[in-house]
Parts: structure tokens; sequence; C-alpha cells
């Protein structure tokens, strides 16, 4: 895979704050997408935990549930991974973070906290900073945005293939050496999740360590009962 990266760097710090603005504006939708796509893994895998118990559940539908299940996920992480200028993606914002260093500071983290007892006292600011970016950076460091980026497109690329060369797109079968395999998929997800949860820190102050919501219902109730019941026109008598 060629890596994309800057050819020139913008070091003015003139841009920061209305770029800072422009990507908070993306995470909302960046958080709703991982967690949709996470609340999705856990019906899928739940699902394969009822399969494993009563094997009578398998059948076209239930391979139909599947294969779904897979494509959807799959281009819901190359959309998160897309590279293109055009996008709102994930990597497109680690891309632009890169592109100018020092976008990312502690002094821009820092106003992000209410000026209270409590945020003075513990010096909360400065105490997250450190732990993310390293103890008296006063930048997140270029290293390290790299080092996210990269591991972003590792774990992506053969799921980003699979979509270009198969989804999208009716590639010679040579141009696909083999699918990404379920363990894969998970990984990507989880990765992309925990980089997401950092810039999101970075940028609102707002700490989480996944953007997986836990449900409030239990979606299973509706395969308690059949779908299909006696009587119905879509029922053998």
């Amino acid at each position: 895979m060629r890596r994309k990266r800057p050819k020139s760097f913008n070091t003015s710090a003139g841009d920061h704050a209305r770029l800072r603005r422009r990507w908070r504006r993306w995470l909302p939708v960046l958080e709703s997408d991982i967690s949709h796509l996470l609340g999705k893994k856990e019906i899928f895998w739940d699902l394969q935990k009822v399969a494993k118990e009563n094997r009578d559940v398998l059948s076209a539908f239930f391979e139909w549930m599947c294969s779904n299940y897979i494509i959807a996920a799959a281009i819901e992480i190359r959309a998160l991974a897309d590279r293109r200028n055009d996008v709102h993606s994930l990597w497109r914002m680690l891309y632009e973070i890169l592109e100018h260093p020092g976008v990312i500071n502690r002094r821009g983290h820092s106003a992000l906290y209410p000026d209270s007892p409590p945020a003075r006292e513990f010096n909360m600011a400065d105490h997250t900073f450190d732990l993310v970016a390293g103890k008296r950076s006063l930048v997140l460091r270029q290293r390290d945005i790299r080092a996210d980026l990269r591991e972003l497109e590792d774990v992506s690329e053969r799921v980003y293939t699979f979509v270009n060369k198969r989804l999208a797109h009716r590639a010679p079968k040579g141009e696909l050496r083999r699918l990404p395999r379920f363990n894969e998929v998970d990984h990507a997800m989880a990765t992309i999740d925990r980089i997401f949860c950092k810039y999101n820190l970075l940028l609102t102050a707002k700490g989480m360590s996944s953007t997986f919501a836990t449900r409030q219902d239990n979606w299973m109730a509706v395969l308690y009962d059949p779908w299909i019941k006696p009587g119905s026109k879509f029922r053998p008598a």
C-alpha cells in the first residue's frame, strides 16, 4: 500500500483555532458512525452464539444476515479510513493534523477546561495532555500522529482493498489475494475506536474509553417468538 503523506507542512499558527473548530464539527458524526458499527458487531457475535446453541437457525436467512453484516461493516470501515480530500473521515482528520504541526497543543487543549476550583486544583488539562502527548510536551508530536495514521492504514488495508476490489468494483480475482477475516475486521473496529477516542479527548476534553454504547433494551427479545405466527398467509398450514 502506498502511504499518502503531506508534501509540505503549514507551520503557521494563525489557522489553528479554525482548524480545531472544523474537526470538532466532524467528531459527532464520526462518533455516531463508530458507535453504530460497534453495535452491529455486538449483534453479529450474539447471533453466532445463538446459532452455536441452536443449529436449527442456520439457514439461507441466517447466511443472508451474516453476509449483509460483513458487507456493511467493511464499507463503513472503508469510509472511516477514506483518503480522499473531499471527505470527513478519521483518516482525513489525522492527515490534516499531521499537515499542520502544532495544531494540537497544550494551550489549545487547556482552554477547553472550565475555570473551576476542581479543574485548577487537580490541574486536569495538563494531566490529560501529559498522558496523551507526553509529559512537558507543548504539542502533539508529529511522530505520534504518523504512528496513529500508519496504524489506521494497517488495520484497515485488507478491508479497504476488499471494498474497492470486490464490493464497489469487480476487479480480476488475482487482485484480491484473500478476503479479510472476522478477527481482522474486529481488530480494525477496535483500533478505529481507540484512535478516535484519543483525538476526541484532545480536541474536546471529553474523555471516553470507547464510543460503544451499552444497549438499554434487549434486542434479542424479537427472537423469543416466531415472526410468522400460525394462521399467517406466509406460513404453511
